[in-house]
């Protein structure tokens, strides 16, 4: 089976739930001007889902949310490294005793969720489906597999769940334009819809490794999100770090804020601020430059605010984060709760130029690296 078309003929869920459906194995590549996403099935199951926004690695997500220690996943990282055999990062960790496997699924199957909840918002742009043959093990050899997924989540659940977004998203009006086209942007030519008849040749085999070599996008690794947010430890009380994608701005990691309660570090996870809000956070993003100043009692800044105690600041500051030529981050904060003027920050913007460039650095050969097949 193969499908290509637009996905204002044909939305996302229904693609979701025709694979479903039909049980099938394969790659759903989607594109429009502003990015690409792709998702792969395997027995009409979701095994992995991507865009080339900005991203977390799983790492970044386990530490930020205190899942496991810093310590912890280097342990489990230098095993990794040393081991002979590719392992993938969650499966130490759980062999560890670090994490539940339960625990480990429900974070994947939110970062998948969370990927395809991007690509529902789409109104504009096209779609291909194409069978395809997936080895089961050793051929994963970026650093997205740690989201990829042996069994797989169920393609119409998560297309149920997401309908009603679509749907929202369908109905409210325009924005403002989306952020600048990221990396491999540019949209394949419209193709009728169309589907393989009975009797053609068997799908082709791939590499799911060459899959998702194919999507790079900038990665906050545990590491570089808590060297960000230790730097922004030196300039402010009270602080936190957003990843950018092109729909908003969604929170990965606190410090100040009601130090050690769990609660906080899962509001601010749970916390986005969409491109359209008015905001000093989404300024800074749209803009690509420091915005300083008094917060305005806007919606999305009382949201805000909110998540932090509701300790309003008398000045706070955004700190966009770029690697190379792709925005990936914005560090906020302010001196709550004293509320002494903030300092200048000029070398809190070169620190962040210095972390942004290591990033971009680590992307480099990674995109270019051979996957073992």
């Amino acid at each position: 089976m193969s499908l290509a078309g637009h996905l204002s003929e044909l939305a996302l869920p229904d693609l979701l739930q025709i694979v479903a459906m039909a049980e099938k194995t394969g790659r759903l590549d989607l594109s429009n001007r502003d990015g690409e996403g792709l998702i792969v099935f395997r027995g009409g199951r979701i095994i992995y889902a991507a865009s080339n926004a900005a991203r977390e690695t799983l790492g970044s997500i386990l530490v930020c949310r205190r899942l496991v220690s810093e310590e912890v996943l280097r342990q489990a990282l230098e095993h990794q490294f040393r081991s002979r055999e590719e392992r993938r990062l969650g499966s130490i960790l759980v062999e560890m005793g670090a994490i539940s496997p339960e625990a480990l699924e429900s974070v994947i199957y939110e970062q998948i969720q969370r990927v395809v909840g991007e690509l529902v918002k789409w109104r504009e742009g096209y779609f291909k489906f194409e069978a395809i043959e997936i080895r089961d093990h050793g051929e994963i050899a970026v650093d997205a597999r740690e989201f990829l997924v042996e069994s797989g989540f169920n393609a119409h659940r998560i297309a149920i769940e997401l309908s009603r977004i679509a749907d929202e998203a369908r109905q409210a009006p325009a924005g403002p334009s989306p952020a600048p086209a990221m990396l491999g942007s540019t949209p394949v030519p419209a193709p009728a819809t169309s589907a393989s008849p009975a009797g053609t040749a068997a799908p082709p085999r791939s590499s799911l490794g060459n899959i998702l070599a194919t999507r790079p996008a900038p990665a906050l690794t545990a590491e570089r999100s808590m060297e960000l947010l230790r730097a922004g430890e030196a300039f402010f009380s009270r602080g936190v770090l957003l990843l950018v994608d092109r729909y908003g701005l969604t929170g990965v990691g606190q410090f100040g804020v009601r130090a050690g309660d769990a609660a906080a570090d899962e509001g601010i996870r749970n916390l986005w601020l969409p491109r359209g809000a008015a905001s000093l956070l989404v300024d800074a993003a749209t803009a690509g430059a420091t915005r300083r100043g008094r917060l305005e009692p806007t919606e999305a800044n009382q949201l805000f605010v909110s998540e932090l105690g509701g300790e309003w600041p008398a000045e706070s500051a955004a700190v966009p984060v770029r690697a190379g030529g792709d925005l990936v981050a914005v560090l906020y904060g302010d001196t709550m709760p004293a509320g002494t003027p903030l300092p200048p920050l000029d070398r809190l913007e070169a620190r962040l130029a210095e972390i942004g460039a290591a990033i971009a650095a680590a992307e480099r050969p990674a995109a270019a690296a051979t996957p073992v097949n």
